[in-house]
């Protein structure tokens, strides 16, 4: 049985007749599934609960990056997070980076009209993915502090989707040749103390923190040595102070995996990092910001099967 999870808040929905889109998702599943309709976290973990002892045997976030990190949360209340169901992402968000990671675009109602068509072959292809972990038991697949909140800050700002983050990474390109003030802000530190893999704790004082069990950022950069069909347990971890210029003139080698030393920021593997700040500093997750905390950690969980189009 396929479960379709719809956030009406998601770009794809929000943009279009709602009404229109949900009938035609019941048309497409037929009686191979059910929808649930749900607009917060609690109405979302209830639908959940009517399946507790029937879990179904495929569940379609129908929404972006902040859904399937939703839908992963309330699942391992439900389920526990060794038995979490197969998850079959979309790309019907504002952000897809999630859905990225296991196939190329599609539209949402064709994915999920193939999903129909073959949920009942046994062979039914999947891979598992390792999401990210917060003390808080929140789930998702991209952490961050530091400038990775500021650049959202800065997003929602400007809109949301591809060409707003398109025209904010040229606005910090050209800020960071003219030296502005706005650049300047954008890349704040942020100080405190971290652990990592049950390691001595260290200070540090980093303008970037990032953490990501997937490939790549929105836009298809691809910064992590972490995630894709041959994932592990494991969390990429990019730290540092970037050099700014030295970032802006090797966006391109970025963009294609390069981390270029002259950049300024470590790239390494953990499993599990603690962090201890010297004043409480917000956080994101899979672009959504979170209150400032005083410490958190995060870490990576156990495997979730992931169905990819084939």
């Amino acid at each position: 049985m396929i479960l379709v999870i719809a956030n009406p808040k998601a770009g794809y929905l929000k943009t279009r007749n709602s009404s229109g889109s949900l009938a035609e998702i019941h048309r497409i599943l037929g009686n191979a599934g059910h929808v649930a309709l749900t607009q917060n976290a609690a109405e979302l973990e209830q639908a959940l609960l009517s399946y507790k002892d029937a879990p179904p045997s495929v569940i379609v976030p129908f929404g972006g990056d902040g859904t399937v990190s939703a839908v992963l949360g309330a699942a391992a209340k439900v389920w526990g997070d060794h038995a979490i169901p197969a998850i079959f992402p979309l790309h019907a968000g504002t952000m897809n980076m999630i859905a990225w990671d296991v196939y190329p675009k599609t539209a949402p109602l064709k994915a999920l009209r193939w999903l129909v068509e073959h949920q009942a072959n046994t062979h039914l292809h999947s891979s598992p993915r390792y999401p990210i972990k917060t003390s808080s038991a929140q789930y998702g697949f991209v952490f961050g502090f530091g400038v990775t909140v500021n650049f959202m800050h800065a997003y929602y700002s400007m809109g949301s989707g591809p060409i707003a983050a398109t025209k904010l990474l040229a606005k910090i390109a050209w800020g960071i040749i003219r030296r502005s003030p706005f650049v300047e802000n954008l890349f704040s530190t942020v100080k405190g103390q971290q652990a990592r893999d049950n390691a001595t704790p260290q200070r540090f004082a980093w303008q970037a923190c990032l953490a990501l069990s997937i490939q790549c950022l929105p836009l298809r950069f691809r910064v992590s040595t972490s995630g894709g069909n041959k994932a592990k347990q494991d969390m990429c971890l990019i730290t540092g102070v970037p050099n700014k210029l030295p970032l802006v003139l090797n966006l391109i080698r970025i963009w294609f995996g390069a981390m270029p030393r002259s950049i300024g920021v470590e790239r390494s593997t953990v499993a599990k990092i603690e962090f201890q700040f010297d004043s409480p500093t917000a956080w994101q997750l899979d672009g959504d910001v979170h209150a400032p905390l005083s410490s958190i950690q995060i870490s990576s969980a156990p495997a979730v099967q992931f169905v990819a189009m084939e």
